[in-house]
């Protein structure tokens, strides 16, 4: 990596460390971009070189959780032979790093306008929607998992239930603590696909 290049990745990792914290502050909507670059101490243009709007930050901060949750993914797969734990090790560490974006989840599922870059949605969940339909796959090619269970299908179940179980718990503060969560979302996951 050249001076110059680390020198553009820190710049934008700390506009969006800012950007998030006047999210958290303000909320999405309150939130402007002329309040992130004063805090960022850079000219509006120069935040204009690295996002062309402010949604596209939010995108972007979606995407680096989904990226973690996809390592921590593939971490639990290589890690783990039995199904039954990657099951539990996927949901947990999922719930983790949910919990670590628990302001950005809030932001996603807060119905902000997603047609502006509605294929950068589908290019954030995409990824985690393949590597949990082909961990099925692979499941069902061994004998794991009945034939019957269609793949595609389900790995969107899977992403959704996460999803939503997270948004309980982190975004509407639910009584039930994410152990409750994480516990009762792996055994629905391990019930679906019969293991």
């Amino acid at each position: 990596m050249t001076v110059k290049h680390a020198k553009t990745q820190a710049r934008r990792a700390e506009i969006l460390k800012i950007a998030r914290q006047v999210f958290a502050e303000k909320g999405f909507e309150a939130a402007t971009i002329s309040e992130i670059v004063s805090r960022a101490g850079i000219a509006q243009g120069t935040f204009y070189l690295y996002f062309p709007s402010k949604i596209s930050v939010v995108v972007t901060l979606a995407e680096e959780m989904q990226t973690s949750i996809e390592q921590a993914l593939r971490a639990s797969y290589a890690e783990f032979s039995s199904l039954d734990t990657m099951i539990e090790k996927s949901v947990e560490s999922a719930f983790r790093i949910t919990g670590e974006y628990r302001d950005i989840l809030a932001i996603v599922h807060s119905g902000i306008r997603w047609l502006e870059v509605e294929e950068a949605r589908s290019h954030i969940f995409t990824p985690y929607h393949e590597l949990i339909a082909s961990a099925i796959s692979r499941a069902q090619e061994a004998g794991i998992v009945s034939q019957t269970v269609d793949p595609k299908v389900t790995a969107v179940f899977i992403v959704g239930l996460i999803y939503y179980a997270a948004d309980q718990c982190y975004v509407y503060h639910s009584a039930t603590p994410p152990e409750v969560y994480i516990a009762e979302a792996a055994r629905f996951i391990r019930q679906a696909l019969r293991v």
